[in-house]
């Protein structure tokens, strides 16, 4: 279904102007073409290539040299595709450890002393070495491809989507409602409903799930 146009120019624009002058980097979304969003294909949810190139600069010795080698930025990558659970909030509980708390990684027989380190996901410490990258109408397909769910705006930090925005126009009955409502069923959180509508996988990451239209926002 079509965008409604006062959602997107009232609502959707706004938001992302707000973050671009917030320095965050901007993609425009596509439901075509995979690769213009940094995918192989709508399945993923993570932006490999941006989370391999964060784990690099965001992990660096003290003279702010990278020690990460690309075997061990594949084991960050591999760990973060990995997780699962049976339910969403267990899942979204694991991939909120790893990244709050980083992860260890083999070590260097070279310089690392036989011992595990510890590897950042999220600089914490140094926020502007992160990457921020905004994509809109971000297209997941729900599992078994036969239909998608195409958030309207979906903020990620270091190629991990951490918040999902729902916009809503302002003149359109119960707005707030109808977009809680969205974020549930993309989600797979709506309780009357038994079989899956969206993409969980999506929302493992999560940290945030907003609802805005225009002024208001929860």
């Amino acid at each position: 279904m079509a965008q409604p146009p006062d959602e997107k120019t009232y609502v959707e624009i706004p938001f992302i102007k707000q973050l671009k002058g917030l320095e965050w980097d901007h993609i425009e979304g596509d439901i075509d073409v995979p690769y213009l969003t940094g995918r192989e294909s709508f399945r993923e949810v993570l932006l490999k290539d941006r989370l391999r190139k964060a784990m690099k600069k965001i992990n660096v010795n003290d003279e702010g040299r990278p020690w990460l080698d690309a075997d061990r930025v594949s084991q960050v990558v591999s760990s973060l595709e990995r997780v699962s659970a049976s339910k969403l909030m267990e899942a979204n509980k694991a991939a909120f450890d790893l990244i709050v708390n980083g992860m260890a990684v083999s070590a260097d027989s070279k310089g690392d002393s036989g011992r595990d380190k510890m590897a950042k996901i999220i600089d914490f410490d140094y926020p502007e070495r992160n990457d921020f990258l905004v994509i809109n109408q971000f297209r997941v397909d729900v599992p078994g491809g036969k239909t998608f769910i195409a958030p309207d705006i979906v903020l990620f930090v270091n190629g991990i989507p951490v918040v999902v925005v729902e916009c809503k126009s302002p003149n359109i009955t119960s707005p707030m409602e109808e977009g809680i409502n969205q974020l549930l069923r993309y989600s797979n959180q709506r309780s009357d409903v038994e079989e899956e509508e969206g993409c969980e996988r999506l929302f493992y990451y999560n940290q945030f799930m907003v609802n805005t239209f225009r002024q208001e926002a929860r």
